[in-house]
């Protein structure tokens, strides 16, 4: 088995996870932001195409001034809200790491205080192995919405593959575990 702490791996694994708030809040930005744009379109289209013949160019330059201003104010909420749920993240991710490592002290402290290495035993042979999954499974979570969240946003994203990779460290994971108990 590697070197990697369980602390390291929890920390990764909350990297992880706050990656994958963040290209959630990035996909739903620029999404929000297509429909936005496309409205627009749709609406200023509209507006020229000649279909409101009672509407006169000062009633279609009034319009249009309006959707621009309606635009900018949904666009400034859009920007809003994604800005603070990615603080929001961040502060949980910060907390959490936080308290991954106050928990690694408390441990460290009370073997210490028995002399023992108990702790880091049962850390190591049993918690670890899962630990490793849960971060492959984020690790693969991420992955796969990076993809979406480029696609969302217009581009592509050349992501490789990690599901096979990511089921052989599993079962690797369960074997070690079962030979060891």
């Amino acid at each position: 088995m590697s070197n990697t702490s369980l602390v390291s791996v929890a920390y990764n694994v909350v990297g992880q996870y706050s990656q994958f708030g963040k290209l959630v809040v990035g996909a739903y930005r620029h999404g929000a932001q297509r429909v936005v744009i496309g409205t627009n379109s749709r609406y200023v289209s509209l507006l020229n195409s000649g279909m409101l013949p009672l509407v006169t160019d000062n009633v279609k330059a009034t319009l249009f001034k309006v959707q621009v201003e309606l635009t900018g104010l949904v666009e400034d909420g859009i920007d809003f809200g994604s800005s603070r749920a990615e603080k929001a993240i961040d502060i949980v991710a910060g907390g959490v790491n936080g308290g991954i490592q106050r928990v690694a002290a408390a441990a460290g402290r009370v073997e210490k205080s028995l002399d023992t290495q108990a702790l880091s035993k049962v850390g190591q042979v049993a918690i670890l192995p899962v630990a490793q999954a849960s971060l492959n499974l984020a690790t693969r979570t991420v992955d796969l919405t990076k993809r979406l969240s480029a696609r969302v946003a217009g581009t592509d994203a050349k992501v490789a593959p990690v599901v096979a990779k990511a089921k052989r460290v599993v079962r690797k994971a369960v074997r070690r575990t079962k030979a060891r108990a």
